[in-house]
């Protein structure tokens, strides 16, 4: 009997999909020592999303560019010490000891690769810092490959990114999965043709239609 299952693959989103960890940007805007966290913060949210939410393929930022751009513009416009040089070591301070794995993790991953399915992470963030979050936490074996922002150059949906997936399709795959927790993942799924399911683990809100939401990646094991 022929596993039907080798013939499926699934793209995941890792932060809020996988990987849990608290908010980066309180996280950041603690190290000023100021009485105003809580605004630092939103300024940091606010100036991210505008830099983040550029999809110019030409303009390109990885998250260490944009972290580092942003703590320049807050320390000129607010008259804050410059912290900029210290962008990098923050991310990766923040998501070596502040990540974690989700309760149905490793469950999901052992039945899906017992099953011969094939996943990929498809994931917007640092290379860097994501390869080594994903080893720390031990799940990084679980992949057969990594399709990371960083690395393309582009986030999700960019065509860049969408083009980078559609190298791992084939005739012989019979159904795609697009798994994440964001507008973004929904809209990739689009490009690709593939399915989207998303996991929505702390009622964010989701402006986009899926083919599936899921609270818990046990529900998963029965979609695919």
């Amino acid at each position: 009997m022929i596993n039907q299952d080798k013939n499926k693959l699934i793209f995941f989103d890792i932060g809020g999909t996988l990987i849990g960890s608290p908010n980066l940007f309180n996280f950041i805007a603690s190290k000023y020592n100021e009485n105003n966290t809580e605004e630092i913060k939103d300024l940091i949210i606010k100036k991210y999303e505008n830099l983040y939410g550029n999809k110019d393929e030409k303009q390109f930022l990885s998250v260490k560019e944009i972290l580092e751009l942003i703590l320049k513009e807050i320390s000129e416009e607010e008259g804050l010490k410059d912290l900029s040089d210290f962008a990098h070591d923050y991310y990766e301070q923040f998501y070596s000891k502040k990540a974690y794995l989700y309760d149905d993790v490793i469950y999901s991953l052992n039945e899906l690769k017992r099953r011969g399915i094939k996943l990929i992470v498809f994931s917007d963030s640092d290379s860097d810092i994501l390869i080594g979050e994903l080893k720390r936490l031990d799940i990084y074996e679980y992949f057969d490959d990594f399709i990371i922002s960083g690395d393309i150059g582009a986030y999700k949906p960019a065509d860049k990114i969408i083009n980078k997936a559609l190298e791992y399709f084939n005739k012989e795959l019979n159904a795609i999965y697009m798994v994440g927790n964001s507008d973004m993942d929904i809209l990739s799924a689009e490009k690709m043709k593939a399915k989207s399911v998303i996991i929505n683990r702390n009622n964010k809100k989701i402006n986009y239609k899926c083919d599936y939401t899921i609270s818990s990646l046990m529900e998963l094991l029965t979609i695919i």
